[in-house]
This record gives structure tokens, C-alpha cells and sequence, in this order.
């Protein structure tokens, strides 16, 4: 049986999209984080509103409005369970293409800017805790929004093993760092690795192999590419 806070939150996403859609997807992110329907505690599900949540209702929505719908559910819920605040920020800064005078909508994803914003500089929505089915364009646009939202990402391309781009949201052009993933796709062809980092000056350009498909991230100088490195080898492939 589920308890209030799970009912709360699918009764209030009810209200922005179906009430089936509503409880598979909040089933679905509850089971990618270890969690039950019938124990998840009010301070957990803040953490699913701010998080895995709002990235699955962004790809269903435009983010600006999932997130309006998610901040004030989370209030609502901050209220009943006052030991359980919301984890949103009011106004929190921006990634770094939300800034480019000539950044690109890149309405082919159905993406906007607010797709990257992050609420803290130093937050990771989970990839230790998701498989990604990198056949499907709605995880690879999730997984785009996931990585975007780390701290110095400027860029997330979503590639075939072959260094064919299938998916990509970029501060600037990116097709030209296309060739750069191409080459390193090959590389892996051709030797065992595991993950791969390029220098490029300005950039730094962090490459991962994942089964028939590789997730190439673009970040700035001062970007921790350590820890980039660390969440890529989180990253799993669904069966």
C-alpha cells in the first residue's frame, strides 16, 4: 500500500499530465533510486522533485514550466513535513551556454535553455542510480540534461560507436569537436579503454564508451575533470 507521500506527489503531478503517466513516472524514478512507494519519506521524495524527477518531467515539458510545477509541489510538501524543506533555490546561477548571445535552441530536441540550468554548482542528479537505453532520443535527451547540469559542462553529445552524433546541446557549434569524438571512438575500437580525456586548450573534452554508443562531454578550463570522469564511469547501459 503507498503512503501520503507518495499519493501527494502523484495526485499533484496528475494535475500537469495524466494520472497513469503521473504514477509510472514517479514508480519508475522511485525504483531507479532503491526506493518503495509504500516507505519513501518525505525527505527522500524532495530529493526525487529536485533531482530525477525533474529531469524525467522535462523531457514531457518544457523545464521551465516542470520545474515551476515541481518547485511548488515541493513547497506544498515542505509545509506538511517541515523536516523535510524543499531542495530547490530560488535563483540559482545559470549553465555556462544559458549566457551566449548566439546560443541555438536546438529545437530538434525539444530542448530550451532552462533544459541545463542547475540549482548547486556541486549537484549530480544520480547517474550511479539509472540504466540509459542510449536507442531511445528520451534517455539520451535525459542523460544530456543530466550531464548539463554539472558543474563547467559547456557541451554533451551523444554519439554511435562509430562517432556518429545522434544527439548533442552545445554553448556554441559543436560540430566541430565532432571529429575529435570520431577519432577517439575509433581509438576505442582499437584499444581497451575505458574512458578518455583530451586537452583541446580552452576545453577539455571527456569521452565514454558505452556498448553500441559513446557520451562525450565538453568542459571548460576550470571544470573538475576528475570528478566529469568519475560520473561517466557511473553511467549504465540498459540491456
Amino acid at each position: 500500500m503507498t503512503n501520503a507521500v507518495y499519493t501527494m506527489t502523484v495526485r499533484a503531478l496528475a494535475g500537469v499530465v495524466s494520472e497513469r503517466a503521473a504514477e509510472t513516472m514517479v514508480r519508475s524514478v522511485l525504483r531507479e533510486q532503491n526506493l518503495l512507494p509504500e516507505n519513501v519519506s518525505a525527505q527522500e521524495m524532495q530529493r526525487m522533485l529536485s533531482g530525477p524527477l525533474l529531469s524525467r518531467l522535462s523531457t514531457v515539458m518544457p523545464a521551465a514550466r516542470a520545474r515551476r510545477e515541481l518547485l511548488a509541489l515541493s513547497a506544498q510538501m515542505a509545509d506538511r513535513y517541515p523536516k523535510a524543506p524543499t531542495l530547490f533555490i530560488e535563483s540559482g546561477p545559470s549553465a555556462t551556454w544559458d549566457d551566449a548571445p548566439d546560443t541555438e535552441m536546438w529545437n530538434d530536441l525539444g530542448l530550451g535553455a532552462d533544459d541545463f540550468e542547475f540549482d548547486d554548482p556541486e549537484y549530480a542528479a544520480g547517474l550511479s542510480g539509472r540504466s540509459y537505453d542510449l536507442n531511445t532520443t528520451m534517455d539520451q535527451d535525459t542523460l544530456i540534461q543530466t550531464l548539463g547540469r554539472l558543474s563547467g559542462v559547456q557541451g554533451v553529445m551523444v554519439c554511435r560507436a562509430n562517432g556518429e552524433v545522434l544527439r548533442v546541446r552545445a554553448v556554441r557549434d559543436a560540430n566541430g569537436l565532432a571529429g575529435v569524438v570520431a577519432a577517439s571512438a575509433m581509438l576505442f575500437q582499437k584499444r581497451a579503454l575505458r574512458l578518455l580525456s583530451a586537452d583541446l586548450g580552452g576545453q577539455t573534452v571527456c569521452v565514454c564508451p558505452l556498448g553500441e554508443h559513446c557520451v562525450a562531454v565538453i568542459a571548460s578550463s576550470q571544470a573538475n575533470v576528475g570528478r566529469l570522469l568519475v560520473e561517466l564511469q557511473q553511467i549504465k547501459v540498459a540491456a
